[in-house]
């Protein structure tokens, strides 16, 4: 069974909280992104630093990396507690860049926060579930490394996450997406954006590639009425503090 938390779904400029989720994978907690607003969220929903497991950082924009910082502090200075950092090999450059500043003082790595695992395409949570990453690079943001992620449950379901897309056609997640797929997590806009998906073209895409009602959209704007949204174009929208199990 895949558990989720949505912490919140909002984007960089949400008066709410980031697009940033909580997967409960057995007794392992999958933290995916962790934003600005993470001090807050993952709180509220229920956690504190030390139920972290594992952590995947999809990209390098502040509404995904920003609140990693403080939530490191918190698990070595409060709770003595060091959890995996799954990193693409290319990616860990410029994370360690945005973190040095701030967690690497007095002799201090950031090995010393979290035990570091390199990755390049997959890796395994427990004996259980299998993590593939969709590498996204350029497709979100131009010049932006970035990824989504598949997540398997073997021998059960599956779980796709395109996180932050701009560029879904050319991204191809329908390659990935197969039989075994319950749901299909997916950044939508209300409008017309150059760097996020808009929700007419997602439709209109995967129309015929999935089932719309497994399409859960994310990352999008404050001031819509989601009910609304759901019945006019047939798919699901995640809810800020939402739970949802395949």
């Amino acid at each position: 069974m895949i558990k989720i938390k949505a912490l919140g779904t909002g984007g960089a400029f949400t008066k709410h909280y980031h697009n940033n989720y909580v997967f409960e994978l057995g007794d392992r907690k999958l933290l995916l992104d962790a934003g600005t607003t993470l001090r807050y969220s993952l709180n509220e929903s229920g956690y504190k630093e030390s139920d972290i497991t594992d952590i995947v950082i999809t990209h390098l924009h502040s509404d995904h990396v920003g609140g990693l910082e403080e939530f490191a502090q918190r698990c070595k200075w409060i709770y003595n507690h060091k959890p995996n950092l799954w990193v693409r090999s290319d990616l860990l450059q410029g994370l360690s860049n945005i973190l040095s500043y701030g967690l690497c003082t007095d002799g201090l790595s950031i090995q010393d926060y979290f035990n570091i695992q390199y990755v390049e395409d997959e890796f395994m949570i427990g004996r259980t579930y299998a993590i593939e990453m969709v590498k996204t690079d350029n497709l979100h943001s131009q010049g932006m490394l970035s990824m989504g992620l598949k997540i398997n449950e073997l021998g059960s379901n599956n779980i796709v996450f395109t996180s932050d897309i701009a560029k879904h056609e050319v991204a191809q997640f329908d390659w990935v997406i197969d039989d075994s797929t319950a749901a299909l997590f997916h950044d939508v806009s209300m409008i017309p954006n150059p760097v996020h998906s808009y929700i007419e073209d997602v439709v209109k895409y995967y129309e015929g590639k999935i089932d719309l009602d497994k399409i859960y959209g994310m990352h999008y704007q404050d001031d819509i009425d989601i009910e609304e949204v759901e019945q006019k174009y047939g798919i699901n929208m995640v809810r800020m503090k939402g739970n949802y199990c395949f």
